[in-house]
């Protein structure tokens, strides 16, 4: 199973070998910034307060560079800097302190996401711009260590990378070398409840000045606040920059990761009356059920439990720019997967036995995924409008094989549970193929000085293969099936500048959910087709004068029609529809030299219409969907030169509204609040800093998973991380 480890620590060896004794000097003139002396310098005092980053350039589907301020949609930035700063240690954490966004980490679907009304396979993640598949199935914990930042751009507003979703993208960009940077090395370690630990080293240089290099390696582990949660998480970065010549350079990179995820699949649900110490202030049930103070550092797993994965991506990156007027960018990519699944998973309380009622279920992915996109961007003028052209050619392969089952189950003691054993292994595979192509064109033109406008369309080809087999190996005919779609998207998007420091947009979008993990599941009589989003979106960015104060806002109706729907382990359906509209806020100011101040808030009123789960029979409409809350708002503050010394303090509240569990509506996650806070010292290449998570103590429950209803995932209780940073 884990196929690449001796391969990738090769690879790091090598860059390890290539690096030089001593420094070279920058270059050009641009790379002061990067001067070793400002490297190795520890800056993230008052990062804590996220900039807005208006008048700066993201990298997600902005071919041409233009600042956030000049975008026509909703992006957020959150960067290394804050990441550090707040203790952000996953990338789950780093996307929830942004706008709107939930999340939660339950093993059967790690990292998955709540934004704007809509969950799961709705945001589409990427990898450095790459898309793996659907997040649901594809998506692990992300440690923060090796990124440079995490970019999130809201609802259907980018023809790249996908058909546009109704949630949006999160991208997760890793750090890269740059040519004329001298050599550094930045090393990372944390210690907090739990056994908790993380250690991350990083080293980036010259090789000649032609020629740069950067790896960066992360190991984060704990023993987990539930019995018997051991998990880890092993990732390496190494990348290669060559500047060919001045129109031409050349990127290598790989990106290896190894995972373990906690074996805590929640805490059960059980009647009040047979509660020993019900926990309150966390659910509501509409049957009386409760969650017990008891039972909840219980594990009902079993001994023998897997949640792993292994990982390897492999790009090759080339940007060349022929001519002033032209440039052109061409990714080359592959994908091994390893991940295995073998758990109890779904703990029922039997009301006649009063034992918890155990399941069984396995599966292994064996997935395979390359390809390549293109992407042409040409300035131009046509009479005297200036235009921005990008045509983007992507093609994919998916290779995915299925191999599952589900083994009879058992029953424990809810108080003094036995592991016990999984059970034999009678695999039914069910081998996917996808071939994805895509064209798109987009064109924006400046109509003048201040307003332009942007015009794009999709269109892609999706061919889908899937063979069934039983225990035996004995091909299902009339299970299989093969199916072709060609979705067809579109992007109408304006910007005007009604001041220098003031923005106003609009965008009319549509898209498709993109071939998600319920295709890899779908049996052939089942008659189901692509689900169909269209968007409308308002927004305004703003910057004071003196750019002290940086605050955006944007309102939104986004519809999903003919839900394609999963609804049991193997079975989907076509169902209805979802509308979510809602309103969104940041700002971040600076007060005074070293006083900051951030926050955000999002509104969301989302619900189904005429909606009846196929399967369940279960009428939804006017219902609100799993994991949506109404309300969701952040705020941040930071002090730093205290006393006059380098000494920082700052704090974060978190506001999660009521959301609910199911489809039903009849569970419902009480509202919380958590306080976060650090105090950190500052010398110029060594910070050391105090975290503590959840400082209050605060019993809740982030997330709920729609297919495990009869338990729920409590969060940890309070944790003081202490940490230090370095450079050299």
């Amino acid at each position: 199973m884990f196929f690449c480890s001796r391969r990738v620590y090769s690879i790091v060896l090598f860059l390890i070998g290539l690096t030089p004794a001593t420094a070279q000097e920058p270059i050009d003139e641009y790379m002061q910034e990067l001067s070793l002396k400002a490297l190795l310098e520890i800056d993230i005092a008052g990062a804590a307060v996220r900039d807005l980053g208006l008048g700066q350039a993201i990298k997600t589907a902005n071919p041409f560079e233009l600042s956030a301020m000049q975008l026509p949609l909703s992006v957020e930035v959150i960067n290394s800097r804050t990441m550090r700063a707040r203790g952000l240690k996953t990338v789950t954490e780093a996307a929830e302190h942004l706008v709107g966004v939930i999340s939660g980490e339950s093993p059967a679907e790690p990292s998955s996401f709540s934004m704007r009304g809509f969950i799961r396979d709705s945001v589409i993640v990427l990898r450095d711009g790459i898309r793996l598949g659907p997040a649901s199935m594809t998506m692990r914990p992300h440690n923060t260590f090796n990124l440079q930042q995490v970019e999130i751009l809201k609802g259907p507003a980018s023809l790249h990378f996908a058909a546009p979703t109704a949630s949006g993208i999160i991208n997760m960009i890793t750090k890269k070398p740059v040519i004329g940077q001298e050599s550094a090395t930045e090393l990372f370690g944390a210690y907090s409840r739990f056994d908790s630990s993380e250690w991350g080293i990083g080293r980036s240089g010259p090789v000649t000045d032609k020629l740069a290099y950067r790896f960066d390696i992360n190991r984060a582990g704990s023993n987990g606040w539930v019995d018997d949660t051991d998990s880890y998480s092993f990732n390496i970065t190494a990348s290669m920059l060559w500047q060919v010549s001045p129109s031409l350079d050349m990127m290598l990179s790989f990106d290896y990761l190894d995972d373990d995820l906690p074996a805590y699949w929640g805490t059960p649900l059980v009647p009040a009356s047979f509660s020993r110490e019900p926990i309150s202030g966390i659910i509501n049930t509409d049957n009386g059920s409760v969650l017990d103070q008891q039972l909840r550092f219980n594990n009902y797993n079993v001994g023998d439990q897997r949640s792993d994965s292994e990982h390897l991506w492999s790009k090759i990156t080339a940007n060349w720019q022929p001519s002033s007027m032209v440039k052109v960018k061409n990714t080359l990519f592959h994908f091994s997967a390893d991940r295995a699944w073998k758990n109890a998973e779904s703990y029922v309380f039997n009301p006649q036995t009063l034992l918890l009622d155990r399941d069984r279920f396995f599966v292994f992915h064996d997935h395979q995924f390359y390809g390549n996109q293109l992407d042409i961007n040409i300035e131009h003028l046509l009479g005297q409008v200036e235009h921005q052209l990008t045509i983007g050619l992507d093609y994919a392969r998916t290779d995915f094989e299925r191999a599952r089952g589900f083994p009879d189950g058992d029953s424990v003691d809810p108080y003094q549970p036995v592991a016990g054993m999984f059970g034999p292994l009678d695999k039914r595979l069910s081998p996917t193929k996808i071939d994805e192509f895509a064209i798109m064109v987009e064109d924006t033109l400046f109509l003048n000085d201040d307003w332009h406008l942007t015009l794009g369309i999709r269109k892609d080809f999706i061919d889908t293969t899937r063979d069934n087999f039983d225990e035996n190996g004995i091909f299902i005919a009339e299970d299989s099936f093969k199916r072709t779609f060609k979705p067809i998207s579109y992007r109408l998007a304006s910007s005007y500048q009604l001041t220098e420091n003031l923005a106003v947009y609009g965008q009319l979008s549509t898209g498709h959910d993109p071939v998600g993990s319920n295709i890899y599941l779908v049996n052939a009589n089942e008659n189901f087709d692509f689900t169909d989003i269209s968007q409308v979106e308002l927004g305004v960015k703003s910057v004071s004068a003196d750019g002290n104060i940086e605050m955006t806002s944007a309102i939104y109706k986004t519809k999903r029609e003919n839900i394609l729907l999963l609804v049991t382990h193997d079975s989907v359906g076509n169902s209805g529809s979802q509308v979510a509209k809602g309103i969104e806020f940041a700002a971040s100011g600076r007060l005074s030299k070293n006083w900051r101040l951030g926050g955000n808030f999002a509104y969301t009123r989302a619900k189904y219409e005429d909606y009846m789960d196929p399967d369940f029979g279960v009428d939804a409409t006017g219902n609100t969907p799993p994991n949506v809350p109404k309300w969701v708002a952040n705020a941040w503050f930071s002090v730093n030169n205290i006393a006059g010394l380098p000494l920082e303090l700052g704090a974060g509240v978190r506001y999660i509204g009521k959301r609910h569990t199911n489809f039903e509506n009849t569970v419902t996650l009480q509202d919380y609040v958590v306080v976060n806070a650090f105090a950190a010292y500052t010398l110029d290449k060594l910070r050391i800093s105090i975290n503590v998570r959840n400082i209050l103590d605060e019993d809740y429950a982030p997330w709920g998973d729609i297919f495990y209803p009869n338990q729920i995932g409590i969060a940890p209780p309070r944790a003081v991380e202490l940490s230090f940073q370095t450079k050299f």
